[in-house]
């Protein structure tokens, strides 16, 4: 029998994004934003691109696993870059970008994008080969969790969002790959470990499926269940972006979808991952995120705002989240660095200094 026994400061955080659902702005997110950026000059939390651009760092930010083992940074590190940022009043959001467990040896070492063979959701389940495996790789992130602590020596809250855009192919946890209902006891597995192996208390859980979403079945297929679920959210994002495209029209048929599903089930909800991907090759290289220059829709920030709030269900949500900032090549929010400032800058500003967006305090 599920047993609500979370800490006080990830119910106050639950709380907190429940009220920002029936408030007259929205949270503006941004992943990795605290240690990786292309201004920053120090990787500690104290800086980030939308922070140097406009004076604050984003109300949300989200980390990886990936930051665990040396591939976005190193857990010790990340752990003070989160302490940093939650005594900045951020929000955390935790994704998890897990590794093919198939491969390797007792332990996985390499990051494994788009290796969905082995049939690995089933294997790590419990009697599984893999299990034992899985089992370390869950101790780092109970571990991280138990070392994220504020000043007075409370855990930090954060939204932790496993197995994201589960209805695509690209991931071994893809419905492709593992079906709707091993995904779910998957899920639950993962959650019960965490939450009663492990006590992790300060946790909260997004289930966040790929768009397009087009229906509350289609969105439902793999939901693990009110026990496990605290936030709705979707990632979509806007390929090869030129006027006169349905993008922005199909977020808010996805949001007035998942709304009707959130006030169902007595749910907040967000867009956990969004932004433009230019996939275009440059002079200066590929351009998976915004291009340095020429692109389409300089514009995409205040018009993404303009659309949300065009109907209910996108002023109902709680915040939206764009990519990282990896590169200059490779990033989804404009930034300004010495004597460059990108050509999305002006837009951007007007977006944050909108009355209905807000950032961190």
């Amino acid at each position: 029998m599920f047993v609500d026994n979370r800490e006080p400061a990830a119910i106050a955080l639950l709380e907190r994004l429940e009220d920002i659902s029936y408030s007259d702005y929205i949270l503006f997110g941004h992943q990795n934003a605290g240690h990786i950026g292309v201004s920053i000059t120090a990787k500690d939390g104290t800086q980030s691109d939308v922070k140097n651009l406009v004076g604050k760092h984003p109300g949300v930010i989200g980390i990886d696993t990936l930051s665990f083992f040396g591939y976005e940074g190193k857990m010790e590190d990340l752990v003070k870059v989160v302490k940093q940022l939650y005594k900045e009043g951020v929000i955390i959001t935790l994704s998890s970008h897990m590794p093919n467990f198939s491969l390797g040896g007792k332990e996985y070492i390499d990051y494994t994008p788009n290796m969905t063979d082995g049939n690995v959701g089933e294997r790590l389940l419990p009697g599984g080969d893999l299990n034992a495996k899985y089992i370390r790789f869950l101790n780092n992130i109970a571990k991280f969790a138990q070392l994220c602590v504020d000043i007075n020596g409370e855990r930090i809250p954060m939204i932790f969002r496993p197995f994201h855009e589960s209805n695509g192919h690209w991931f071994w946890w893809g419905a492709e790959h593992l079906s709707d209902e091993k995904f779910i006891q998957l899920f639950r597995y993962t959650i019960d470990y965490l939450r009663n192996d492990k006590g992790i208390r300060n946790f909260l859980y997004s289930y966040s499926p790929n768009g397009v979403i087009d229906s509350e079945e289609q969105y439902m297929a793999r939901y693990p269940g009110d026990d496990y679920v605290d936030i709705l959210g979707f990632d979509m994002y806007w390929d090869r972006p030129k006027e006169g495209d349905i993008f922005l029209s199909q977020i808010n048929t996805a949001l007035e979808i998942i709304s009707d599903i959130a006030q169902e089930h007595g749910k907040t909800y967000a867009v956990t991952e969004i932004g433009i991907r230019t996939l275009e090759s440059g002079g200066q290289g590929y351009y998976e995120g915004l291009a340095p220059s020429g692109n389409s829709i300089k514009d995409w920030f205040t018009r993404l705002l303009n659309s949300l709030w065009s109907v209910e269900a996108g002023k109902r949500c709680a915040f939206v989240l764009t990519w990282a900032n990896f590169s200059d090549t490779q990033f989804w929010v404009p930034y300004a660095k010495d004597d460059f400032r990108h050509e999305m800058c002006d837009d951007f500003v007007k977006f944050c200094e909108d009355d209905r967006v807000k950032l961190a305090p």
